[in-house]
């Protein structure tokens, strides 16, 4: 491992989300420990937001507005579960990819042009942590001000919770009232808390991967030293072999950790595409068509915003780990390897300069369960899906008032 080990914000706030959902790396029996009641208070949390939000559909059919409000929640916390599920499957490959990220990316001994780019890396990192995490909590405070707001005035016998609560309990009367917003209140950040952690970590790490290839550009361009009449030809071929196959062993490293977080996330990619177009049509029809209160309103507007700045940055990152990845080639191309001697390096030489372009012709990328790529076509692909469902509903809702 290298001597310093880098660490900042964006590192130090997603260890802190993963660790209060159970999903981090674990060093000791202690940690063990806290990772498994993190981890069971997660799975409650979720199990019970699930609960609440399926029987207040139960007993409010009638109300269109609200049960789309409850449908859009109880989705949002499935999906937090399933790509929680998903990972502690993986859980040991996930771990491993942890320990390499913090080893091969994560320090700080780089040369001045690699630390330039690696400044910039961080500086997007702390920039995307703090918007997620801000529009996240955002919308939470939400579900707690729309009750305050309805009890302000009120008798105490029509106090509101958050979530409403069909059971035979005294929940408007003193301690039960104040205890079940509390455990609501506490159920609602931790399931908030588990639908980011893991998306937020897959972001930062595919955004590091795009910066490791930039570094690699720059080595392959740069490692090709002036030549003269004074240089010494044979050596010089036989030097900069030796940094090709530094840079061919770097490659191959990238390739591997690439393929690695597409196997642990590509089926988290595949459910949150596959229910990003339903949220986004919930959240445009309780925004523009739902007679709901102002403070739900900006629930689904901070929401909305939130996964359209998600969709936005993840697709772009995507996008970014295929341009760069396939950039490798042109980098390589780039240096003076035709004008070396055909000695025995200078043969070797050009058969790894065709082997690292022709595997950079298969760029690494991140896919959807393996039926696509992603890239920024496919956040057009989402939009244009999301408009044409709340067209449709539009529609729907207008015969339905006609009627």
């Amino acid at each position: 491992m290298h001597a310093t080990e880098y660490t900042d914000m964006s590192i130090n706030v997603s260890r802190v989300l993963l660790k209060l959902t159970g999903n981090w790396v674990t060093m000791n029996d202690t940690e063990k420990r806290h990772r498994v009641l993190a981890m069971s208070y997660t799975i409650v949390a979720l199990v019970y937001g699930v609960y609440v939000n399926v029987v207040d559909v139960y007993h409010s059919l009638d109300d269109l507005d609200h049960c789309i409000f409850l449908i859009c929640n109880t989705l949002n916390i499935i999906l937090a579960m399933y790509k929680m599920l998903v990972v502690n499957v993986y859980r040991m490959e996930y771990v491993n990819l942890i320990l390499d990220a913090r080893q091969h990316f994560w320090h700080l001994n780089y040369n001045a042009d690699e630390s330039e780019l690696f400044i910039e890396c961080q500086k997007v990192c702390k920039l995307w942590t703090i918007l997620i995490c801000s529009l996240t909590q955002a919308s939470l405070c939400f579900y707690i001000i729309r009750p305050i707001s309805v009890n302000i005035g009120s008798n105490k016998s029509e106090k509101v919770l958050p979530f409403k609560m069909w059971v035979d309990l005294p929940l408007t009367v003193s301690p039960y009232y104040e205890i079940m917003f509390a455990v609501q209140l506490l159920a609602v950040q931790q399931i908030g808390i588990s639908y980011i952690c893991n998306e937020n970590f897959f972001c930062l790490l595919n955004l590091h991967m795009v910066y490791q290839f930039r570094m690699l550009q720059y080595k392959l361009r740069k490692f090709w030293l002036k030549i003269n009449e004074q240089t010494d030809i044979i050596a010089y071929t036989s030097r900069c072999h030796t940094e090709l196959k530094k840079c061919i062993e770097q490659h191959q490293s990238l390739i591997r950790f690439s393929d690695r977080i597409e196997t642990i996330y590509t089926l988290p990619i595949l459910g949150h595409v596959v229910v990003f177009s339903m949220l986004m049509c919930f959240d445009s029809y309780e925004i523009i068509l739902a007679d709901v209160s102002t403070s739900t309103r900006l629930i689904f507007i901070f929401h909305m915003v939130g996964s359209f700045m998600h969709l936005i940055f993840f697709t772009y990152i995507c996008n970014g780990l295929i341009e760069e990845s396939t950039n490798i080639s042109i980098a390589t191309y780039s240096g003076w390897w035709t004008i070396l001697p055909m000695t025995e390096a200078g043969r070797m030489l050009r058969k790894d300069v065709r082997t690292i372009i022709m595997k950079s012709m298969r760029p690494c990328y991140m896919s959807a369960g393996g039926f696509f790529p992603v890239s920024l076509q496919t956040s057009t692909a989402l939009i244009s899906s999301t408009m044409s469902y709340f067209t449709l509903m539009r529609q729907s809702s207008m015969k339905v008032t006609d009627e």
